[in-house]
């Protein structure tokens, strides 16, 4: 599958990829939520084996840009497949934010995005605050 273009998870981030090169990708991400800190687009590197009609995906956004560094970091791990009809990229993240050594185990938060080709009508205003952590 080829997985350049553009992608949107359920909360309406977007996530632009460039061609696959020899498995390795680049791209822009814009988060559609947010605590207030991330602003702009942020600079995604990724690997894959879309290419050879693999399915693993993994990509990583460090949260500093020319506008904002919110001192953290996500990581994506999944796969890229055809589900219903539907291209989706279905992957697991981990977000970890810089904090005070005693601190540690307060570091990291765990979830799900799952990106398609169509942006989705969801009001992100509305959703409980807690489904809004995913981005700094």
């Amino acid at each position: 599958m080829n997985i350049s273009g553009t992608w949107y998870n359920e909360l309406k981030s977007t996530l632009t990829l460039d061609p696959v090169v020899n498995g390795k990708f680049t791209g822009t991400y814009q988060t559609a939520v947010s605590s207030g800190c991330a602003k702009g687009s942020y600079a995604v590197v990724g690997r894959t084996d879309t290419d050879k009609k693999g399915h693993a995906v993994a990509f990583v956004v460090l949260w500093a840009n020319d506008v904002s560094d919110c001192k953290s970091v996500t990581a994506w791990s999944g796969q890229a497949q055809i589900i219903d009809d539907e291209e989706k990229i279905t992957a697991l993240w981990l977000l970890t934010t810089e904090t005070d050594p005693d601190k540690d185990w307060t570091s990291t938060l765990i979830g799900q995005d799952v990106f398609t080709r169509n942006k989705p009508a969801v009001n992100v205003d509305t959703m409980p605050k807690v489904l809004l952590k995913s981005h700094p």
